[in-house]
Parts: C-alpha cells; structure tokens; sequence
C-alpha cells in the first residue's frame, strides 16, 4: 500500500513540475507550428546508418532523448551550460534537464520497492535530482585539474615545435592531433575557429572561458602579450613550462601533507550516518523513536547542523591557496 501510495505521489509531483515548466512556453509552441504550418521545411533523408545507431543506445540514452524533446524551447540557466561546456559533456541543457527528471523518478521508485518509508520520499527525490548535477561536477573538477598536468606536455611539445622549424599555428594544430582531452580537442577547436577569420584574442578568451584553469590563464596571457610585444616565444614557453611544474609539484607536496586532514574530515562526517543507517536497519524499533518523537528529531537536526559545520571548518582549514 505504501509503495503504490509513493509511486502515485511520484507521479502527480513529476506531472505538476512538467507542467509548470511547460506552461510558459505554450504560446512560443504555438507560434513555431504555425510557421512551421506557412512555411514546411523541405523532407529530410533519413540515414538507415543513424537510425540503427540510435536503435543500439541503451534504453536509458532513448528515454532522456525522447524526455529532452519536450524541453527543447525551455530556456536554462547559463551556469547549466557552463557546467556541461566545462565538464566536456556533449550532453544538451534539456538533455540533462531530462536525466535529472529520470534519476529522481527512477531512484524513487528503487527506494519505494526495497521498503523506504513514504515521509522519505521528498529527500529522495531531492538527492535523485542532484546525483547527476554532482556526477557532472566531480566530471568538470577532475576535467580542470588533469588540465595542469597536461599543459607541462603541451608547452615542451610547442617550444620544441617551434624550434625545429614550426609556427606557432602549426604546433597548435600538432598538439590538438597528439593530445586527448581536454587540451587536444580544444587546440582543434581553436585552429578550427582561426581558419574561420575569428581572430586569435577571441579564440583565447572563450578557450579559457571553456576551460577556467589558472596555469593556462597565466599561458594565454604570455602569449598574448608576446605576439603584441614580440621575442622569442618558444623560449617563453619553456619558461612557462618550468614555472607550471614548479607549481604543480608544489600542489602536489600540499595534498601530501593534507591527505590526513581529508580523510579525517570523511570519517568523522561519515560515521555517525553510518552508524544510524546501521541501526535504523538492524533494529528499526530501536532506532524508530528518534525519527518519531520531537526530541529525536531536535537531536537528529542538531547532529546535522554539527556535522555540516565540522565538515566546513576542516574544509577551510585543510584548503590552501597556491
């Protein structure tokens, strides 16, 4: 009774959230199909090649894709797209719109059929809603800091370039074919827009805007003033290279020395949820007064905010700024 009460709460929740979302753009809908009504777009060939690749996605790829379609006039928020840009998601805002829909329902559902009480279902949904947003966060961090190490790779590939003979759009166009991602396809991206008549300083502002990293901030900018001011660039950036190694190894010696403080700030947050995970499952009746009586839940409330501040505190005191 419980699971069919919850799977019928998740539903009527998802169908008002469709809704409300859906509701401001019915007009701009409307505006669209009667165009589309004055002036047909000519029929498109359908490759059987594309079809039978879309037919072997897996069924979850097929259900965000057709979910996305209907979100495909919402507007979203410019930090989605940013976080999709620098996470190097090919992933649309209302693609992950969608993913973030079917993850909340999906999980909801998991949690109803194992047995999870019906006054959970709010905090479910809500952790199933923000699993992707945070799978695609860790994506964009580890993204970003794998970038430092291979900008070492990349300058000494480009001094070495242009010392033998290359210039400096060739060695560009060198390292977006030897390197992966990040900094591979993203030199591509770069030429790409080069030949298109766009000029450089632009093509590097939206590079570091794709990729905010602060080793290849200070590499841009080098770059940009010498091209205006002149010199010897490859021995710029053999300088640049030695100036990021040094930092890099010394972020390096820093998570070294503050492996400790990290672990430690996941034991101590961790354990008490844990250990009432563990009790709620091994003897519920004993554990059920806390989440029943106000003084349970005074306590349990004042456990969270405590153990939200120690996570705080020994973050800051652990994160050091090189």
């Amino acid at each position: 009774m419980n699971a069919a009460l919850g799977i019928a709460t998740i539903f009527l929740v998802s169908t008002v959230i469709i809704f409300l979302i859906l509701r401001g753009n019915i007009h701009k809908k409307q505006y669209n199909s009667r165009i589309m009504e004055l002036f047909p777009p000519p029929a498109d060939k359908v490759d059987p090649l594309e079809q039978e690749k879309v037919k072997k996605q897996p069924l979850m790829n097929r259900i965000v894709t057709s979910l996305a379609k209907i979100f495909k006039n919402v507007q979203f928020n410019e930090s989605t797209q940013k976080l999709l840009l620098e996470a190097g998601s090919k992933l649309s805002p209302a693609e992950f719109f969608s993913l973030k829909l079917f993850s909340a329902v999906s999980i909801s559902i998991l949690c109803l059929l194992l047995g999870l009480p019906v006054y959970l279902l709010a905090a479910v949904l809500l952790a199933g809603y923000n699993l992707p947003g945070l799978y695609f966060k860790k994506k964009r961090k580890k993204r970003i800091d794998s970038l430092s190490y291979q900008l070492i790779e990349v300058l000494g590939m480009m001094a070495n370039s242009m010392r033998a003979g290359f210039s400096f759009m060739q060695a560009i166009q060198l390292v977006g074919k030897e390197f992966p991602d990040p900094l591979g396809p993203e030199f591509t991206r770069v030429i790409r827009q080069a030949g298109l008549g766009i000029p450089l300083d632009e093509v590097f502002e939206e590079l570091v805007d794709r990729l905010p990293n602060k080793e290849l901030e200070v590499v841009i900018r080098g770059i940009l003033a010498q091209r205006k001011s002149g010199g010897n660039l490859a021995e710029l950036l053999e300088t640049m290279e030695e100036t990021i190694r040094g930092r890099v190894r010394i972020l390096e010696e820093l998570n070294t020395l503050t492996a400790q403080g990290r672990m430690s700030s996941w034991i101590i947050t961790l354990l008490p949820v844990g250990l009432g995970l563990y009790l709620a499952t091994a003897n519920g009746a004993y554990f059920r007064p806390m989440l029943e009586h106000p003084l349970g839940l005074l306590m349990i409330s004042a456990g969270v905010a405590s153990n939200i501040i120690g996570w705080v505190f020994i973050q800051k005191i652990i994160r050091i700024e090189v």
